[in-house]
């Protein structure tokens, strides 16, 4: 079977998607092509949208995209495969939706201890398994995939309820994750610390800048004009904080830093291991929580220069006495309500 990607794009753009346009009397594999409408709307960092998807049969399969790897800012893939754990969840939101109960195998192929190298292997495979109603609450979280953006401004000063940062915290450990939570000023001033350092000696990186500068181009091609009030929305989501205005190395100071002391509550997202398929499952609970935020009315953005480089990772890690954070996560209100509309195109894969 051909396994080359071949470009594949559906009659209408992915962020304004209908809905009543799902086709219920089509085949499995028609179904399931329609849901990546909803897939690809997932976050990547610096908006690679490092996926590509193969249809085989009713089957669909979820690999990376190891041409859009980023070997300076993610030299180990773990944030490519976050990525696309976050665009299985919303594949897996869309069909739950639409009554669709999918069997999803993660790492089908992959055997303990192997290189999570090779592009033909896929990281997930999704077949459909009968009928099931939507609960109201995945409902929610379905209608938040087309209204969640990165929100690269401060945030409102107005404290996150403890009964929501204990529900975020809930959906994580379902997705086989954690989600430690930062909100007291002397352990986020600790924080701004070290992330300060991490800016520092990735903006005095020479190959960290170019690699940036390549794909913010790269990217910026996609971007429309942006509508009043608009300003402050990052793309799909970065996973990381937003550098256009620091790429000078002299820079004084730290954009992250000052997003810290602006944001009422930092998550850091984790797991128990740091092996491909915890980097997947953490993308499924990034992308969940993320959803239930929205849904409830709050927006969020990434801090990951830290979690980039080891050192700066392990100090993350000992400010809350757990093993392995995989990313940084503002969480916060915003008023006025900032204009909802995508900046950046969805990319589609597919082959068959």
């Amino acid at each position: 079977m051909d396994t080359v990607p071949i470009p594949f794009r559906f009659d209408a753009d992915a962020w304004s998607v209908d809905e009543s346009a799902f086709p219920a009397t089509c085949s499995g594999a028609e179904r399931l092509q329609f849901c990546l409408n909803y897939a690809v709307l997932a976050p990547s960092c610096y908006n690679t949208q490092p996926w590509f998807f193969r249809l085989t049969g009713a089957a669909l399969e979820l690999f990376a995209d190891r041409s859009r790897r980023l070997p300076v800012a993610d030299p180990d893939g773990r944030a490519l495969v976050i990525a696309c754990g976050a665009a299985l969840f919303n594949l897996r939101c869309a069909l739950r939706f639409f009554g669709l109960q999918p069997k999803v195998t993660l790492l089908p192929w992959l055997k303990e201890g192997d290189p999570l190298s090779n592009s033909e292997v896929p990281l997930a495979r999704v077949e459909l398994d009968g009928m099931q109603a939507c609960p109201a609450s995945e409902r929610a979280l379905f209608q938040a995939i087309r209204r969640r953006r990165t929100y690269l401004g401060a945030f409102d000063e107005a404290p996150i309820s403890h009964s929501l940062i204990d529900a975020l915290q809930e959906q994580a450990r379902f997705e086989g994750a954690w989600l430690g939570m930062l909100e007291d000023g002397e352990t986020k001033k600790e924080l701004s610390g070290i992330v300060h350092e991490a800016d520092r000696l990735q903006l005095t990186d020479r190959k960290f800048r170019a690699e940036l500068v390549k794909w913010s181009r790269r990217s910026a091609r996609l971007v429309p004009p942006m509508p009043a009030g608009a300003e402050q929305l990052g793309p799909h989501g970065e996973f990381a904080a937003p550098f256009g205005a620091f790429l000078d190395p002299a820079l004084v100071g730290s954009p992250g830093t000052d997003l810290i002391a602006s944001t009422p509550l930092i998550g850091v997202l984790g797991a128990d291991g740091d092996t491909p398929l915890d980097w997947l499952r953490s993308g499924q609970a990034l992308q969940k929580t993320l959803l239930w935020a929205r849904a409830a009315g709050v927006w969020a953005s990434f801090l990951n220069q830290p979690i980039a480089r080891p050192e700066s990772r392990i100090k993350v890690a000992h400010l809350l006495d757990r093993n392995y954070p995989m990313l940084l996560i503002r969480f916060g209100r915003v008023a006025p309500p900032v204009a909802s509309r995508a900046l950046r195109a969805a990319r589609y894969i597919i082959s068959r």
